[in-house]
């Protein structure tokens, strides 16, 4: 970690480039995730219009079962992108340092 904060600090513009490319990547990743928000959103206004057509009674505990799986399956996906962001990270360090 030592090595990577020298040379970002030897070399200001990787420093910059860098910072930039971060940016973009957790912009685009806010991008899905509203994105994802609004599909769910729209799926939710959907189900809602279709149990008001076919006259069925609005059952909330369903509702709570559908959000706790759906937060079962963001944790997973969390744990998951975090993993794989470890591995790319050690990877590119790795790269970076290796000798020739």
């Amino acid at each position: 970690m030592e090595q990577i904060i020298e040379y970002f600090s030897a070399n200001p513009v990787h420093l910059a480039a860098a910072l930039v490319l971060a940016f973009i990547i957790l912009f685009s990743f806010v991008k899905k995730l509203l994105k994802l928000g609004l599909v769910i959103i729209a799926v939710f206004i959907v189900y809602i219009a279709f149990l008001v057509y076919t006259g069925r009674e609005f059952d909330p505990d369903q509702i709570s079962a559908a959000g706790q799986k759906a937060a079962e399956i963001i944790n997973e996906g969390k744990e998951s992108l975090e993993e794989t962001i470890e591995k790319k990270k050690n990877q590119a360090v790795d790269n970076l340092f290796k000798e020739p």
